[in-house]
């Protein structure tokens, strides 16, 4: 009986760690790399993310670091990125490569309420003052 609470908590455990590290899944990992080019190749696409311009960042080793790179071409399944000659020599089949999001939605609510703001500034500039304004005989 302790052999199967053993077994189930044990089962239930790796479960859970499945299902918590999905959402941490490597993007895509190197194939291989042309070093005189600086270009690395790597096995994910247009299908995980990887798009002609998307920034592509690549952990060499855990002291150093991030390496990124854009991304030059694309295919459904695999994709070609452009990085430094050096970072290339210092790059390895398997590496992971992962996409660099930056914080878009919090950079993009505030240029839209900057640009609400001046817009409401420059309408406010443009109406002319009361002394300019015509009035038509029922509004005197």
């Amino acid at each position: 009986m302790k052999k199967i609470n053993v077994f189930f908590v044990t089962l239930t455990i790796i479960i859970l760690a499945a299902i918590c590290f999905t959402g941490m899944a490597m993007a895509a990992q190197v194939s291989w790399v042309n070093e005189s080019k600086g270009r690395v190749h790597i096995n994910g696409g247009v299908d995980d993310g990887f798009i002609v311009g998307a920034t592509v960042c690549f952990i060499i080793s855990s002291g150093e670091k991030l390496v990124c790179g854009t991304v030059q071409s694309a295919e459904a399944s695999k994709a070609v990125v452009k990085v430094n000659k050096n970072s290339a020599k210092r790059m390895r089949k398997g590496t992971e490569a992962m996409l660099y999001v930056e914080k878009d939605d919090k950079e993009e609510n505030k240029e839209n309420q900057d640009k609400d703001n001046q817009d409401k500034e420059n309408m406010e500039e443009n109406v002319p003052s009361k002394s300019m304004r015509i009035h038509d005989k029922k509004g005197f």
